[in-house]
């Protein structure tokens, strides 16, 4: 069989054989991989001298936003909260924006008011976690309006908004709509920024991607893996040769003050309600500063910085817990 066209059906089909046991490795040759490491390491840092002299220009002397009015931005979740700041930011900005939402009527009126900005807007129900409508959606936006140029993955569902969120079907629901809904606006409008090469993609994750809660596990699960999935999109881009003309921005917002039930039960829980929150405009200036920037990741509020959440993640355990105690304490939140 050739190697090439073997697919993992193939594979699985197969009864299961062993690999071949893994040969000792002698000390002598150990120690040149060990070598040829260390020769490696030096290689890079000398490659990366000239990194390091433009991040040190660009801190003191930063290039110059790109423009992008006059692109086609698409918002999935774009008829309300801080999908609709972001649209609204857009707008403003000079972009055509195409509002993706299940909830139509709102969908509808925030394309409506976004036009006295003097820019196009559209409006569109789709259900984002169903592939076969995300196809279809791209072929009515690209029929309308034209290749999307910015690409934004806003839509999700919070915990709090689900009756029972250990429910298998519910469970099920929150994973298509906060993560895989990303895979399949991707793959249906990365080809034609690729094609263009001219394209941004945004998603908007959490600060649960570095700071798990464990009362919303089923949520913050989802939310790593936007979080795991935009590093790798990145990475990809730039092994095809694309991370110059397709750049990506993964946010990561604290508390935003979104719906009134939602955040209603959030400043009755104790733990919760002493966390700072911000507001959907807030959060939509930071995700457009990051757009023409070309920051690949953003945290809302933008003074604190990605890397200075990772330190979080390798803080000893006992250590974490007594940190967010009073949140960890809580019970689940349930709207009444």
């Amino acid at each position: 069989m050739n190697l090439n066209r073997i697919t993992a059906t193939d594979i699985q089909s197969q009864p299961y054989v062993a690999a071949e046991p893994l040969r000792p490795i002698p000390r002598a040759e150990m120690v040149w991989i060990v070598l040829e490491a260390l020769f490696d390491l030096i290689v890079c840092y000398f490659r990366c001298i000239p990194l390091w002299i433009r991040l040190v220009l660009d801190t003191f002397h930063p290039p110059a936003p790109k423009t992008i009015s006059g692109q086609n931005a698409l918002i999935t979740g774009g008829a309300n909260g801080i999908g609709r700041a972001i649209a609204t930011e857009l707008a403003k900005e000079g972009c055509n924006v195409i509002i993706v939402d299940e909830d139509q009527v709102n969908a509808e009126k925030t394309a409506a008011e976004l036009k006295a900005f003097n820019v196009d807007a559209f409006s569109y129900k789709c259900d984002v976690a169903d592939y076969e409508q995300v196809k279809e959606l791209r072929g009515q936006v690209e029929t309308d309006v034209g290749s999307v140029d910015i690409l934004i993955n806003n839509a999700g569902i919070l915990s709090f908004l689900l009756p029972n969120e250990n429910n298998p079907s519910m469970i099920q629901r929150m994973m298509e709509v906060n993560a895989l809904a990303g895979f399949w606006t991707v793959e249906q409008f990365l080809p034609g920024m690729t094609r263009q090469r001219r394209g941004h993609i945004v998603a908007i994750a959490s600060a649960s991607s570095y700071f798990p809660v464990g009362w919303m596990k089923n949520y913050v699960t989802t939310k790593y893996a936007v979080r795991g999935y935009m590093e790798a999109l990145d990475e990809e881009l730039y092994l095809a040769g694309q991370s110059d003309y397709v750049k990506t921005t993964t946010v990561f917002p604290f508390v935003v003050n979104t719906r009134k039930q939602v955040m209603d039960a959030i400043n009755r829980k104790r733990g919760l309600s002493k966390m700072p929150k911000y507001s959907p405009e807030e959060t939509a200036a930071t995700v457009l500063k990051a757009i023409k920037n070309n920051q690949r990741k953003v945290v809302v509020p933008d003074r604190l910085k990605a890397w200075q959440l990772s330190f979080y993640e390798h803080i000893p355990i006992e250590i974490r817990r007594k940190l967010d105690l009073a949140v960890m304490k809580e019970k689940p939140i349930v709207l009444d």
